[in-house]
């Protein structure tokens, strides 16, 4: 495993055991094996750090998301928002701990605000590429007209947050079968609102 990637590991794995506020860079350095001088030589800061290690997290999810709008009209609108729902709840789960340790760091997670504002980012982003895509399949008639597309998209990408959620603050472990499960089930839920 290159340094880079070791270093990305070890912040997870400190921030998971210390939280964010009392993982140092000399303990990120013990856990990748490394100087900690090395860690400056790939990073910024600890800031970026935590940042590259959610954006590392990311990257499955915004993949699905930049596929969905060409699904438009192809293979169901279950099987589409199917494969949303899946890198969702991979994706908070992997990443709702560094995430709610943000909010402890009440000027880091302002600067991370902030950084998001300049890219035009943020994650609001990703219920607004799943609202877009749920209008197209409506004008296509394959969704419910009546329907509002974010209140779906926020539904979905809410109750998979939720699920994630509920999952790391009971420790439990999930099996691959039993997310799918809740996948499932929450799509066929939704659906009966949404379908045409």
């Amino acid at each position: 495993m290159e340094l880079r990637d070791r270093i990305l590991e070890a912040t997870e794995q400190a921030v998971r055991i210390n939280g964010l506020s009392k993982t140092t860079t000399k303990e990120i350095a013990r856990l990748a094996n490394c100087s900690e001088g090395s860690l400056y030589n790939h990073f910024q800061s600890k800031e970026d750090l935590c940042l590259q290690v959610l954006k590392r997290h990311l990257q499955g999810f915004i993949a699905v998301l930049l596929k969905l709008p060409g699904y438009k009209g192809l293979r169901t609108v279950q099987e589409n928002l199917k494969e949303v729902a899946r890198a969702a709840v991979d994706y908070f789960h992997l990443s709702i701990m560094m995430t709610a340790s943000l909010f402890t760091e009440p000027t880091f997670l302002a600067r991370h605000r902030q950084g998001f504002q300049e890219r035009n980012e943020g994650p609001h982003r990703a219920n607004e590429v799943v609202a877009s895509y749920i209008r197209a399949e409506q004008q296509l008639g394959r969704v419910n007209a009546v329907i509002m597309p974010r209140s779906a998209a926020d539904l979905l990408l809410g109750a998979c947050f939720q699920h994630a959620f509920h999952m790391q603050f009971s420790g439990e472990e999930e099996s691959q079968d039993e997310r799918e499960k809740f996948v499932h089930d929450i799509l066929e839920t939704l659906l009966q609102g949404i379908s045409a």
